[in-house]
């Protein structure tokens, strides 16, 4: 998690105002994230905010933010703290709602468990996840040049699905589920073809490579042969039929067993 910060720190990916523009995939995801809170609530809490770009938009009367990073938090407008995910400094069911948003994929596998567990202690009646759906890893990494690492460009070391999510929560709460943004998926063989054996890969201007350091990455998308394999795919897959986003509500039981 350490590691992942430091890309947040090292890059601009956060450092701008929560009320920047989105893109129309980020609007349409976070829309449909509020459209998931139930109404009704008072408070929340937004493990992971960045710069505050869900937590600005929270429709509560007392939303607060916590993030490892500081450079989002300068933007941050409603009030934060900087802490890891793993020691969240609150109280059990301090919140009626604990949003964390696209940052369970940047942990490892084994964290996962301890994270959501924090999330769930500090929620008094929901928690709010989501996460890349079944993402392909390999279609946005690069390998470095200076020592041939390759890595996720935005620090993603795992791929998620509600089967991998839903059974880390107590059997006694309900889980409901919903998805986001529809993308074109990628040929297996052909996304292997492009990056092991074209050694073609995607670009991103904050991307560097967390082993060296090096950060002077080539953009391969503008290569003959990468958007021919690109057209290729999409001869291969010309309708969008892969969920690019998986949301998750956890609505915790009363004291008498009923869900909130």
């Amino acid at each position: 998690m350490e590691q992942t910060a430091a890309i947040f720190e090292r890059t601009a990916v956060h450092d701008h105002p929560a009320d920047r523009p989105l893109s129309k995939s980020e609007s349409v995801r976070i829309a449909d994230t509020l459209a998931f809170i139930p109404p009704g609530l008072q408070t929340a809490l937004d493990v992971g905010c960045g710069p505050g770009v869900l937590l600005e938009r929270l429709p509560v009367a007392r939303a607060y933010g916590t993030d490892l990073g500081r450079r989002g938090l300068r933007h941050v407008r409603r009030p934060a703290v900087r802490s890891s995910i793993f020691a969240l400094p609150f109280r059990d069911a301090a919140f009626d709602l604990v949003t964390c948003t696209e940052v369970l994929e940047h942990l490892d596998p084994a964290e996962v468990p301890a994270a959501v567990a924090e999330l769930y202690r500090v929620a008094a009646r929901h928690v709010l996840i989501t996460v890349p759906h079944a993402e392909q890893l390999l279609e946005s990494s690069h390998r470095c040049p200076r020592c041939g690492e390759v890595f996720h460009l935005h620090g993603h070391r795992q791929s998620l699905t509600e089967g991998t999510l839903r059974p880390l929560f107590p059997p006694e709460a309900k889980i409901s589920v919903r998805y986001s943004w529809r993308v074109r998926p990628w040929s297996e063989n052909l996304l292997r073809f492009r990056t092991h054996t074209l050694n073609l890969w995607k670009y991103s201007p904050h991307g560097f490579c967390p082993k060296c350091g090096f950060a002077e990455l080539q953009n391969h998308e503008r290569r003959l042969l990468y958007r021919l394999t690109t057209g290729l795919n999409e001869l291969r897959h010309p309708r969008r039929t892969k969920w690019n986003w998986l949301l998750m509500r956890i609505d915790k039981p009363t004291a008498g067993g009923t869900h909130v």
